[in-house]
């Protein structure tokens, strides 16, 4: 058992208490309060100086693309992918997405990321990386559609994701079909009646860039949400990542059928792809979360960084300083990123729940003073006054020192395969 003693504590988006006491037994919290019983704790944190707080949600990532952060700049999506991006992953070895993840999972957890989604090739490599290390993660299978190949890919989908599902208890595995313009009608409808069977998330890219919703209608008179509708793949299990250029239909749709929308403002405004209308999303009240999207168009994976972005961007495009509220902002940062990824026991700190918590320094000079808790991490923390991370009840990080694995060899064996990875 973990004692942590007398520590503030920001329990959800509305909820702040000072000098209080948490008890983390096994993988859960057994107690919030004032004089938390004597026992033989196997750790004891003063926690005087700290703030305990749910740990970050990241809804949209694509982890191993650390190998390809600055690779590719100041140039558009298409030509970032088809140019750049597409050909140096036809290399990717399975070792290399295992380091590259592993790289990933550092980065996100010293900046405060508790729990994480992916979807990129190798999904067993990315699947080693998060347990060995500690995270809570969704990992997507990912797929595109291939000439008379979409029956055999979705059957190969079929296999891996009864493969790699109940292998760690933190790990949750969705299917990840890439896009309506790289997946086919076919492969579409077949990744639906998939997700019926096994009652996962799906995660995917939609209406990231003008480009392809207008290509989409040209080809099919209507956008890529309408049609995904028009067929029931759409529900309250699916992540869909940008949702950049839509329309009113296609908003009211996505509400409609409870569709969470992972925003990557960060992302967006990198590759030149626009901006997503939060306050309409807000106004219509759809289910929100964020993502840092991957480093090679992000550059770091700080979901922090990201979630104030989105408040900004919120209050910017509606001219409303009351468009986004900082609970609001909180909630996309922790508990709504934790249910639309499939985590009903997470994003809160509550007894009886997961114990993914982050300690975060409060005597820290963006910390003072300390008029709005919940202000103070949405506009004021940076990553870096992230102390110690505790995840389904192991203390993942302590005193900015990774725990689980040798922070040293995983950059090194990084570089090694960089080097290769270049070469070809």
């Amino acid at each position: 058992m973990i004692l942590i003693k007398n520590v503030s504590a920001i329990l959800d988006s509305k909820t702040y208490k000072e000098s209080v006491d948490i008890v983390i037994k096994d993988s859960k919290i057994s107690f919030i309060g004032d004089n938390a019983k004597e026992n033989n704790y196997s750790k004891v944190i003063d926690g005087s100086n700290l703030i305990a707080m749910p740990g970050f949600v990241n809804t949209h990532s694509h982890l191993a693309m650390t190998f390809m952060r600055g690779y590719a700049e100041d140039v558009t999506l298409q030509d970032w992918l088809y140019k750049y991006i597409f050909p140096l992953e036809d290399h990717l070895t399975y070792d290399m997405v295992y380091f590259g993840t592993l790289l990933a999972a550092i980065e996100s957890i010293k900046t405060g990321t508790t729990t994480v989604a992916d979807f990129y090739y190798h999904p067993q490599a990315t699947l080693r990386a998060l347990s060995e290390i500690g995270m809570r993660g969704n990992i997507g299978i990912a797929y595109a559609s291939k000439p008379f190949m979409d029956k055999v890919i979705i059957e190969e989908v079929e296999r891996k994701f009864r493969e790699l599902s109940g292998k760690d208890e933190k790990i949750l595995i969705s299917l990840a079909p890439h896009a309506p313009y790289t997946v086919s009608q076919e492969l579409l409808k077949y990744t639906k009646e998939l997700q019926k069977k096994v009652g996962s998330v799906v995660q995917i890219h939609l209406h990231e860039t003008e480009k392809e919703v207008i290509d989409y209608m040209k080809s099919y008179t209507r956008t890529p949400i309408e049609y995904l509708a028009s067929i029931g793949f759409l529900n309250e299990f699916v992540v869909a990542a940008h949702c950049v250029w839509v329309s009113e239909n296609d908003i009211k749709t996505l509400k409609k059928n409870g569709v969470w929308v992972s925003l990557n403002p960060e992302s967006n405004m990198k590759l030149g792809s626009g901006l997503a209308p939060i306050d309409r999303f807000i106004d219509a009240g759809l289910k929100l979360a964020v993502g840092t999207d991957g480093v090679a168009s992000n550059n770091n994976l700080s979901v922090l960084e990201a979630v104030r972005i989105v408040s900004l961007l919120a209050k910017g495009i509606s001219r409303n300083p009351r468009k986004l509220s900082v609970t609001d902002a909180f909630d996309i940062l922790t508990v709504n990123g934790a249910k639309a990824l499939g985590f009903n026991d997470v994003g809160v700190l509550k007894e009886g729940f997961k114990a993914d918590l982050i300690l975060v320094r409060k005597d820290l000079p963006e910390m003072v003073p300390m008029h709005s808790p919940h202000s103070n991490v949405i506009y004021s923390m940076y990553p870096d006054s992230v102390n110690t991370v505790i995840i389904n009840g192991e203390i993942i990080m302590e005193n900015r020192k990774i725990l689980t694995v040798d922070e040293e060899v995983v950059k090194k064996e990084f570089k090694n395969l960089l080097s290769k990875l270049i070469q070809k």
